[in-house]
C-alpha cells in the first residue's frame, strides 16, 4: 500500500543510540493515523532481535513488543513518534542496517530499511 521510499521516510534519522540495557530509535507516523496490531520482526545487521525484547513507547503509553496484539493494540496517530527500545546487546560505533516490519489493521504488514549510524 505504502511505497518503500515512503515508509523509510518513517524513521528518524540520528536516533538510533546505546543505551545502559541495549539500543535505542525512533519512529516518526508522517503517513496516517492508524493501529498496530503486531510488531517486528526486526533486524539489525541481519540479525533477528526477539520481539520480547522490544519496548514500543507512544508518550507514556508504553509496553513490551510482544503485548501489542489484536487484542491489544497500540493506535498511531498521525504526527506521533514511536521509540522502540531493544533490550540485549549494545551496537558497535559505525553505520548499522536496520529492518523494521510491523503489521497494521489497516493496511496489512508494513515493512522498509533504515540505515543509521553511531559515533
Amino acid at each position: 500500500m505504502f511505497p518503500p521510499s515512503v515508509l523509510a521516510k518513517v524513521y528518524v534519522k540520528g536516533s538510533l543510540k546505546n543505551t545502559e540495557k541495549g539500543f535505542e530509535f525512533s519512529l516518526k507516523n508522517i503517513v496516517d493515523s492508524g493501529t498496530i496490531v503486531e510488531f517486528g520482526p526486526i533486524t539489525v545487521d541481519g540479525k533477528t532481535c526477539q520481539t520480547a525484547a522490544l519496548t514500543v513507547a507512544i508518550g507514556s503509553n508504553e509496553r513490551p513488543g510482544d503485548q501489542v496484539t489484536r487484542l491489544a493494540p497500540l493506535s498511531i496517530y498521525l504526527g506521533s513518534v514511536v521509540l522502540i527500545r531493544v533490550n540485549g546487546e549494545t551496537l558497535s560505533a559505525g553505520e548499522h542496517v536496520l529492518d523494521i516490519s510491523f503489521n497494521t489493521r489497516e493496511a496489512g504488514r508494513l515493512h522498509f530499511e533504515a540505515r543509521d549510524s553511531l559515533a
